[in-house]
């Protein structure tokens, strides 16, 4: 058994430092309720330029992937509530790198006020001062890094959606 779990470990080290682009891991999802009956979900996803390169491969998230005996249906239909952004040791390029949070028929739900980040310091972003609201999950969004010049970059993104 031991051998076994050096070899799988051997090989998923070898797999990912031939990958030349960023490679967002979703962690595990963080479920939590309230007094007040408003079910909360963080979902940190993680990126990760590797192979040297700046660049990265964008993830899909789907709201039906958080099914459970609490979440029958997901979290399809909740507010995404408040993006949290977490620069790694070597971040991306500094006031210039964006987030792209896209819905399922191609919105932008970030606009700019994911653009043109820091590459250290840790934000918060919340929609609940703009017009339109907390944007709803209905379908596949598309969560993705965009003008990174830093090779070997990381950045953890935290997201948080809430049932109402």
């Amino acid at each position: 058994m031991k051998k076994f779990l050096s070899s799988l470990f051997i090989l998923t080290l070898l797999c990912f430092s031939c990958l030349p682009c960023w490679a967002f891991v979703a962690g595990t999802a963080l479920y939590g309720s309230t007094e007040g009956r408003v079910n909360r979900i963080r979902i940190p996803l993680t990126a990760t330029a590797t192979g040297g390169t700046p660049n990265f491969t964008s993830y899909a998230l789907s709201p039906t992937a958080y099914t459970n005996i609490q979440l029958k249906y997901g979290i399809t239909g909740w507010y995404l509530y408040e993006v949290e952004i977490d620069p790694g040791t070597t971040g991306p390029t500094n006031g210039a790198w964006d987030l792209d949070i896209t819905d399922a028929n191609g919105y932008v739900i970030s606009t700019t006020s994911l653009d043109n980040l820091s590459s250290t310091d840790t934000d918060i972003y919340r929609w609940a001062e703009s017009s339109t609201g907390y944007p709803q999950i209905w379908g596949t969004w598309t969560i993705s890094i965009g003008d990174n010049a830093v090779n070997n970059a990381s950045v953890t993104v935290y997201l948080t959606f809430v049932s109402n």
